[in-house]
């Protein structure tokens, strides 16, 4: 029997951050994440490497979609967003590998563990913007509708992004 590699929300993070690191060591990737590798760790190495052998994945959708959200918060930007809200940010490292202003604030909103195992992976880096972590169960809709309301009453025009956050949550 195969060695069950997705024990949590956390292994996910880890195996999307593997993908990163991957078209990050291309020569003509679509963006470089410097962090990725790290913290992709072995976790995450281990079940890309799995998803291709059993499935032929080689991660093009999560490539595909980071590009893509990079390229939205950026155009975001100019449409004068003074805060981005990345819900379930899991292992994203944007706030520290884009081209940000200085003055604009990222929250990110994710269970505690994977936010505690981020700042420990990422401990002496320093994010190109101001950099905000909320340690919050998004399923907990009385404590998310306090939060959204918190967040959206501190800023002008908040640009709200996810990445795998909805197949999380039931439909209602």
């Amino acid at each position: 029997m195969a060695e069950r590699l997705i024990g949590n929300v956390s292994d996910t993070a880890r195996w999307v951050a593997a993908y990163r690191a991957q078209e990050s060591a291309r020569p003509d990737a679509l963006f470089k994440d410097p962090f990725a590798a790290r913290l992709a760790g072995d976790q995450g190495q281990r079940i890309a490497h799995r998803a291709r052998r059993t499935n032929g994945s080689n991660g093009w959708p999560m490539v595909t979609r980071t590009k893509l959200i990079d390229d939205l918060i950026i155009a975001s930007l100019d449409e004068e967003c003074d805060c981005v809200l990345n819900l379930a940010a899991g292992l994203d490292t944007r706030p520290y590998r884009l081209d940000l202003p200085a003055s604009l604030e990222w929250i990110e909103a994710d269970l505690p563990g994977i936010l505690d195992d981020k700042e420990r992976l990422l401990a002496g880096e320093t994010p190109r913007c101001r950099l905000v972590r909320e340690r919050i169960d998004l399923s907990d809709v009385a404590r998310r509708d306090a939060f959204f309301d918190r967040v959206a009453s501190e800023h002008r025009r908040v640009l709200v992004m996810t990445e795998g956050l909805l197949v999380y949550l039931d439909e209602p």
